[in-house]
């Protein structure tokens, strides 16, 4: 896709994970966040209808579970903009956007291209064409619909108004993750920005988007990451949504902890394959904040003691549903560093 809005631009953008009911003095820097709508926290204010809430029960973490997009510039005031048929809530700076649309209906495949279609039209009305980051939340991601999975649904959907779009997977596909809920509508939301993030890939993981079609007609598009850099501000790196899969196949179905070191090995070659990238070592597993998604509440004990002792202190623990039945936990994490080259 050609770039129509290249330009050069200072702004930056940073994170934060912190309690739902933790005051805020910067609403007029935030872009939005995703919470969960599960958290044990409710007592904060959603100015301006900043927040896309997820049908998710928090199980550990709390201080942790509000997540903000903030720019170093005041942002405009949150919109509703109708995109191809739906409303999209959305709120932008200068450089950066943050976009949510979430819909009902049956039809996953056609409610998944129209999701995407809305989302990317407001990306491309407002100037802000490349996606950094996406989050999908299928509800009953792992039931049959027909003879068809619901996720193979939901990728084929997606896969449609990428193409649509003029979206090529030479553009560089995005950060993303897709979780199951058990209540709402298909929800997506998207960070997407002025200019592209670098994906970096997994030497240990077969890219989603090459995926053989046993895991159906239409492959995911996500990159294992993407890396953001910032003249004069930490770096971003947005880590997808990462589980227990080596090459494409999943490993050690039905041992948590198995898959959960498993996870954390592919974690530390994505971050090596960052560092590689950026000349640097700044990128640290300690050093993430983000999620951790788990199929079986039961299972937060073993899972969140095993992460302190890896370093991965700063996580909210939700429980969701993983793109593959197989699949028992899944990680999506944020870092930002400072990169001396």
């Amino acid at each position: 896709m050609v770039d129509l809005y290249k330009k050069n631009s200072a702004e930056s953008l940073c994170f934060r994970y912190e309690p739902v009911s933790a005051a805020n003095p910067a609403w007029n820097r935030s872009l939005g966040g995703i919470w969960p709508s599960g958290s044990e926290e409710q007592g904060s204010r959603d100015e301006e209808g900043l927040c896309f809430t997820t049908n998710m029960q928090c199980l550990g973490g709390a201080q942790y579970a509000r997540q903000q997009w903030l720019v170093d510039a005041p942002s405009a005031g949150a919109c509703v903009t109708e995109s191809a048929g739906l409303d999209v809530r959305w709120r932008q700076s200068e450089d950066f956007l943050f976009a949510a649309v979430t819909l009902g209906g049956e039809a996953l495949e056609a409610r998944s291209h129209a999701a995407y279609q809305a989302l990317l039209g407001v990306l491309r009305s407002q100037r802000k064409p490349h996606l950094l980051r996406v989050w999908n939340f299928v509800p009953g991601i792992n039931e049959p619909d027909g003879a068809t999975e619901r996720y193979q649904l939901f990728n084929s959907g997606r896969r449609k108004a990428f193409g649509e779009a003029g979206y090529t997977l030479s553009d560089g596909a995005p950060a993303a993750c897709a979780l199951g809920t058990h209540a709402g509508g298909l929800g997506v939301a998207v960070l997407a920005g002025t200019r592209p993030a670098t994906a970096i890939e997994n030497p240990r993981q077969v890219s989603s988007y090459h995926y053989p079609r046993q895991y159906g007609v239409d492959a995911p598009i996500f990159s294992r990451a993407a890396w953001l850099p910032q003249a004069g501000a930490p770096d971003l790196l947005f880590v997808s949504g990462t589980a227990s899969i080596v090459g494409h196949q999943t490993l050690h179905p039905g041992n948590t902890l198995a898959q959960l070191e498993e996870t954390v090995r592919n974690i530390d070659a994505l971050l090596h394959s960052a560092n590689q990238r950026a000349g640097s070592t700044a990128w640290q597993r300690q050093h993430l904040q983000g999620r951790v998604y788990l199929r079986h509440a039961a299972d937060y004990p073993l899972v969140s003691a095993y992460l302190r002792e890896q370093g991965m202190t700063r996580f909210c623990h939700l429980r969701a549903d993983i793109c593959r039945s197989d699949l028992l936990v899944e990680i999506e994490a944020e870092g930002q560093a400072l990169h001396a080259g």
